[in-house]
């Protein structure tokens, strides 16, 4: 049977079978409300045995385990509440809003989760891809500023449309299968991008310490992270190659030249953006053009960058002036495995690890070719780079098409525009291959 159409009056939505109902989230759940958090100061309401849900653990898929658990005490002193298995979370502030999680075991939440458990008539997977559908639309109305947030009445009025409990598991049964072929195809893709990563450290561990020649002696350097090099190198500290850039300033701008450590891609030393200082609270860095930056903060993200203009940094940051070292050089040391694996080992602090200059990195020895052999090793790792991230580049065009597509079918097959429901499984196996 064909759908017949009429509009929602609803501009996200649209169009709609006529058939379907409307209804509000409120309407559709036995339970719906936020929970809580027990005071942080007191031992006795943490490490306990109730699984205890924060939207740092939603990951838009089933809930299996938690970061944190309490107690019974904790529990029955602060507003956090039991839900149960089969409840939907969708997370309601900052940077997670809109992420959802199922649990698959009671379990209490924090007051950034709201608990949906839907009724009898209402399908849980069904509504979890709905909260997928319009999780855009929550982010363009949240409010907060730079910490958007949803309130838990925006979701109880959300309005939504929904067919007879039969159509509605056609549509999460295919959207199941739909995605979960694209997942796999999204996971093979970030992969690739992974190895393309690795291979490439790889390289240019072998090369900064082994260099270009595969018939040159090597001789043990004494240094783990190095290993054997070239006999005819020379190794030297890091504090004796380079100067720390320490010059702080807190003068407010408006200019966008100022660097966050998560304005830094991972692993690739490619730069996101820059901003404004306007809302820093502390004193940043300066560096100039020709500077390294290497971030102190979580060290195994390898974040790392050559400066090509002035600027300012946050202190997670570290920034080197190359003075006895080329700097292109110097920035393919401070990335290669082996220097972002001892970093990472030496690294202190349990949530979050960094490493310091003074006490650790400044003692550290850097293999040191000639300077001509410098460039040449230099020359050959950019040719090779550049090949790499433009690979690398493909592929993350190939996962934004999929994500986009992805997005556009669960949107299409919860408002009902992709009619599944009446599809015989052969149909439903053709479509999903």
């Amino acid at each position: 049977m064909k759908y017949e159409y009429i509009h929602s009056g609803i501009d996200w939505i649209g169009e709609v079978p006529k058939h379907w109902r409307k209804e509000k989230i409120f309407r559709a759940a036995e339970l719906i409300t936020s929970g809580g958090t027990p005071r942080s100061g007191n031992d006795e309401y943490y490490e306990g045995d109730i699984y205890w849900i924060q939207s740092g653990d939603l990951n838009d898929s089933y809930v299996i385990e938690t970061e944190k658990k309490i107690t019974q005490e904790g529990l029955d002193n602060s507003s956090a509440k039991l839900f149960p298995a089969g409840t939907l979370l969708v997370a309601m502030y900052g940077a997670t809003i809109g992420k959802l999680g199922i649990q698959t075991m009671e379990a209490a939440t924090n007051q950034a989760c709201c608990g949906i458990y839907p009724t009898t008539r209402i399908d849980l997977k069904f509504l979890f891809y709905f909260f997928h559908a319009v999780k855009d639309k929550y982010l363009s109305d949240s409010y907060g500023g730079g910490q958007p947030n949803i309130s838990q009445s925006v979701i109880k009025q959300t309005y939504f449309f929904v067919p007879e409990k039969s159509e509605q598991l056609a549509i999460s049964t295919y959207l199941d299968k739909t995605c979960a072929y694209l997942d796999r195809v999204l996971e093979i893709k970030r992969k690739q991008i992974e190895n393309l990563q690795q291979q490439f450290k790889s390289i240019v561990q072998h090369t900064v310490t082994k260099g270009l020649k595969s018939s040159v002696q090597l001789t043990d350097s004494g240094e783990d992270w190095i290993g054997k090099m070239p006999e005819l190198w020379k190794q030297d500290r890091l504090k004796d190659l380079v100067e720390l850039r320490n010059e702080k300033t807190d003068e407010k701008s408006e200019v966008e030249d100022y660097l966050e450590l998560e304005d830094i891609e991972k692993e690739n030393g490619r730069i996101l953006g820059f901003r404004n200082t306007e809302e820093v609270n502390s004193k940043v860095t300066i560096f100039k053009k020709g500077d390294v930056l290497f971030g102190k903060l979580r060290p195994y993200l390898n974040k790392h960058y050559l400066a090509k203009e002035d600027g300012k940094c946050t202190g997670e940051i570290l920034a080197f002036n190359c003075s006895k070292i080329l700097n292109r050089y110097f920035e393919y040391c401070l990335s290669s495995h082996g220097f972002i694996e001892t970093c990472t080992i030496i690294s202190y602090g349990a949530k979050m690890p960094r490493v310091d200059f003074t006490t650790q990195l400044a003692y550290f020895y850097l293999p040191l070719p000639p300077a001509e052999e410098q460039v040449e090793i230099c020359n050959t790792l950019d040719i090779i780079r550049d090949r790499n991230l433009e690979t690398i580049s493909k592929i993350e065009k190939q996962i934004e098409v999929l994500l986009t597509y992805k997005k556009s079918l669960i949107h299409e097959v919860v408002t009902g525009k992709k009619q599944v429901y009446g599809l015989t499984k052969e149909k439903q196996q053709m479509q999903t291959a």
